[in-house]
């Protein structure tokens, strides 16, 4: 017996061991297959942190836990975090495994997952996540019947399934919607391996938000749900027991039943409240419902209900409705003085089944109070879908300063002035969209006058009187008089399409006058962007939150709508934009196509005048296109400096030229999406003209005057010069143009770049006076940059010049028409002896001259040259007098064959 308890020990112990240790040897290689297998599968790429297997933490059940998991896109969502879990365990039966009725899963727990749901506008979508099977249909539908006959080989049968610190997002490009919210927990329990049992859900989310287009429908909103739900598992039919639905502060049941089939599902589901409150509607409005709710007090009856029964089979929809009543409604913040009373609506949106063309919103009624302002509106749309027929009417007066005595305004904001609407309209959109206006009523004014607003971070702003009226036709804005801050604005005009444009979207065509003594966009851009800043540093972790895994949140560039063709006839007196004055600005602009375009602007600029057309284009958003045609006539170097910032980067000569220009400019350039200039893309050819111009203290003329000797050329002063010039690559080029300083002349070509570099070739014509006569040009390279210029001389070129120059002139005085004379020719020795003497008189003119050119010189260059000059000029000489004697004794000789 001993032995035998030995022995079981002994058996146990290994087994132990074996349990403990065999998940450790075995991890690295199960983790390995299962991220190969799994990538087999699915179309994103699955990685993970770490990968555990345990035989104890559950006992008597096994686990599998995966840490750090995530699962990334391709292409076209590369890079994107599609989901991410902290950690994901699955606890199963290890028995199950011995038996026939398959894996048997007790638990799944997911902590801390991120889930984030993308469409693009062409469609695509990140959440297709398997990969197409390589089986044939034939072969899938055999082994799909052949798993239901033979039942499955996985039984689950949660016991407990929990999810925790969730966080879910779905953004829609093609419709604009977005859905973002937190969820703490959801937990369900049930035995999905019965053919019924009763399921226990529990969920509740955080900071639930919902929004398409540019309207907010839900904003961080509370939603709890507690329900059983009775499920038939083998006919996929799953009914509502008991229950309990939160809205923020509205408390619901559901009712009902849904049935899941092969392609449609069945539903007869209603909602129902017991009790509503008038302030718990109102807490759906994140205005009052984030704003000092517990000190807002309601009043009113309200009802609601909501209801779907029939099939939901692709686009066909249930029959379902949806009614909303209040009555006598009302609330008041307590710490202020009014309230807001008489609240009465109806409304009703219902639908009998079948397509969402059927579907009527009706609202017959909606009214209010507010002191002694008053609001009445009205709508009914049908066939929202293939032609929206609607009809719709607002009337109603407010006082501005109302709302801050029934609404706790933020700090630093009043409200004064006043508004007054009666507008009507009806008709069919097919009607609008084929002008058939006869068949379309709309009507009414719009007024505001004597605004005075104060809003936070922004320039005071005033509205005297803005007066509007419209017809089927067009939208008529007869007068708008405004002021942000400093600036102010006038407008009139009219506004054609523009019931096409408000329901559709379509193209919003019109034509306005506007007109400004000053418009400051220093004031009014420095007000948005410290706003922008403000709330986007208190938004920041939700837009973080919010935001695709691995998207740009970089600023976007101002895009021009492609849905407007307007025409603006604009004049500006004064106009401020960063360190630019324009003043008497005139002209045309217009928008068209998702483009900017000026027309024969005119303005006064840069202590000149200016013309411009062009446009501004954001056919690709992340990288406008600018293209313009610039005039400048008279304009001021200096005053072009201060104030364009390009300018600076180009052409930093400016700085130092005084006098004024004109210059002719057509030009190509590309903007980054914070509408910073990218130089590299600018293409650009034009020329400047200057009759009077004078560069002081430029360091590379500086240089060049030191080098040649010559002060004449340390400053520019230059009249009727003419410089064409090109810029691509970033570089500004010069073709050759001419520059006179007094009696030096000089011509310049070359290029400046971004980096301040240089590279120019310079020649320099000198005169007399300077080189003694030896040199007529220099050519000079200029290289370097501004700052920091590299000065090198042709000295080669230099000195061969003036060497043929002296020599040239030179020998000619020396040498002239002089020869022997007859008398001399009678003796011989008196022939040798004169030659002698005429050559040596030769050599000591020569020695002469060339003493005299290198004392005339006045620069290093000049010097040099007459040096060399001189010394050639002496070998000439040499050569001159051997000549002479030659001579002599061929006339010796010829004197000699004569006396024989």
């Amino acid at each position: 017996m001993k032995k035998f308890l030995k022995i079981a020990v002994t058996v146990i112990a290994v087994l132990l061991v074996v349990v403990l240790t065999a998940p450790i040897f075995l991890r690295g290689k199960i983790a390995e297959l299962v991220r190969t297998e799994a990538n087999a599968m699915l179309v994103p790429r699955l990685d993970f942190e770490r990968l555990g297997i345990s035989l104890l933490r559950h006992f008597p059940n096994a686990s599998l836990e995966l840490k750090g998991v995530t699962l990334v896109g391709v292409a076209p969502f590369e890079g994107d975090t599609i989901a991410s879990v902290g950690r994901l365990s699955v606890v199963v039966d290890p028995w199950s495994l011995l038996g026939d009725g398959g894996l048997e899963v007790r638990k799944l727990l997911i902590a801390k997952p991120d889930l984030r749901a993308r469409k693009l506008a062409d469609g695509s979508v990140n959440w297709l996540l398997m990969k197409p099977s390589e089986e044939e249909p034939e072969a899938e539908a055999a082994a799909e019947e052949e798993s239901t006959d033979t039942g499955s080989a996985f039984s689950l049968s949660v016991r407990d399934f929990r999810i925790t610190d969730a966080a879910l997002s779905y953004v829609d490009d093609s419709t604009h919607t977005s859905f973002r919210t937190l969820l703490p927990l959801l937990r369900l329990r049930g035995d999905f391996s019965a053919a019924q049992s009763t399921l226990d859900l529990r969920m509740r989310t955080e900071e639930t938000t919902f929004s398409s287009g540019v309207v907010t429908l839900l904003s961080n909103a509370e939603i709890e749900l507690n329900a059983d739900v009775a499920a038939d598992l083998e006919k996929n039919r799953f009914e509502l027991k008991e229950n309990k639905l939160r809205l923020n502060a509205i408390e619901a049941t559901l009712d009902g039943w849904a049935e899941l089939g092969d392609d449609a599902v069945a539903m007869d589901l209603s909602l129902g409240c017991e009790r509503v409150e008038f302030k718990d509607v109102l807490s759906l409005i994140p205005a009052f419902y984030t704003r000092n709710y517990r000190g807002l007090s309601a009043s009113g009856e309200l009802t609601l209900s909501l209801w779907a029964k029939g099939e939901l089979r692709g686009a066909e929809l249930p029959a379902f409705g949806l009614e909303l009543g209040v009555r006598n409604g009302g609330f008041q913040y307590a710490s202020l003085p009014k309230a807001v009373s008489d609240i009465n609506i109806q409304a009703s949106v219902t639908n009998p089944g079948g397509v969402m063309d059927r579907t009527v919103v009706d609202i017959p009624t909606f009214g209010l109070r507010m002191g002694d302002n008053s609001l009445a509106a009205t709508f009914h749309g049908t066939t929202l879908v293939s032609d929206p027929d609607l009809r719709a009417s607002l009337e109603g007066k407010l006082d501005l300063a109302d709302i801050g005595e029934v609404y706790p305004l933020e700090d630093g904001m009043s409200l004064k002035g006043f508004i007054q609407a009666d507008l009507s309209a009806a008709g069919r959109m097919s009607d609008v969209e084929n002008r058939r206006y006869d068949r379309v009523s709309a009507s009414g004014n719009f007024v505001v006058e004597n605004v005075d607003a104060q809003l936070p971070g922004l320039p005071a702003i005033g509205l005297r009187r803005a007066a509007a009226g419209i017809s089927p036709q067009a939208m008529t804005l007869g007068e708008l008089s405004l002021t942000i801050g400093g600036s102010d604005l006038a407008a009139n005009g009219q506004l054609t399409d523009y019931i096409d444009y408000l329901l559709r979207g379509a193209t919003l065509s019109g034509r306005l006058y506007v007109n400004s003594k000053l418009l400051d966009l220093n004031e009014i851009l420095a007000s948005l962007s410290s706003t922008e800043t403000a709330e986007g540093d208190a938004a920041e972790e939700s837009a973080a939150e919010e935001a695709p895994a691995g998207g740009d949140a970089a600023a976007q560039a101002v895009e021009i709508p492609r849905n407007l063709n307007l025409s603006l006839r604009t004049e500006v007196g004064k106009l401020l934009y960063e360190k630019m004055v324009i003043e008497q600005l005139s002209g045309e602009v217009r928008v068209a196509n998702g483009t900017l375009s000026l027309d024969g602007l005119r303005m006064k600029a840069f202590d000149g005048s200016l013309t411009a057309s062009g446009s501004y284009s954001t056919g690709d958003a992340a990288h406008p296109a600018l293209a313009f045609n610039l005039g400048f006539t008279d304009a001021s170097y200096a005053r072009t400096f201060e104030q364009l910032e390009m300018v600076q980067r180009i052409v930093p000569l400016f700085e130092k030229a005084g006098g004024v220009y004109s210059m002719s400019l057509d030009m190509k350039m590309n903007l980054d999406q914070a509408m910073e200039p990218d130089l590299m893309s600018l293409d650009a050819q034009g020329e400047l003209r200057s009759a009077d111009i004078h560069i002081e203290q430029l360091k590379a003329f500086e240089v060049l005057a030191k080098t040649l000797g010559n002060d004449a050329l340390s400053s520019i002063r230059a009249k009727d010069v003419v410089i064409p010039f090109s810029i691509r690559q970033g570089r500004l080029t010069t073709k050759p143009f001419d520059l006179k300083m007094g009696d030096v002349s000089l011509n310049l070509s070359g290029s400046t770049g971004l980096d301040q570099s240089i590279d120019y070739t310079a020649q320099v014509a000198l005169p007399a006076s300077a080189t003694g006569g030896v040199l007529s040009k220099v050519n000079v390279g200029i290289g370097g940059t501004f700052t920091d210029p590299k000065i090198t001389i042709g000295v080669k070129e230099a000195v061969e010049e003036a060497a043929r120059n002296l020599i040239d002139e030179q020998v000619q005085k020396l040498t002239g028409n002089e020869s022997l004379s007859e008398a001399v020719q009678e003796q011989a020795a008196k022939l040798r002896e004169e030659a002698r003497k005429a050559g040596e008189k030769l050599i000591a003119a020569a020695e002469e001259q060339r003493t005299k050119l290198v004392d005339a010189a006045k620069n290093p260059i000049a010097k040099l040259a007459a040096e060399k000059a001189g010394d050639k000029l002496v070998d000439e000489a040499r050569k001159q007098a051997d000549k002479l004697t030659a001579e002599a004794e061929a006339q010796i000789e010829k004197l000699a064959s004569k006396a024989q």
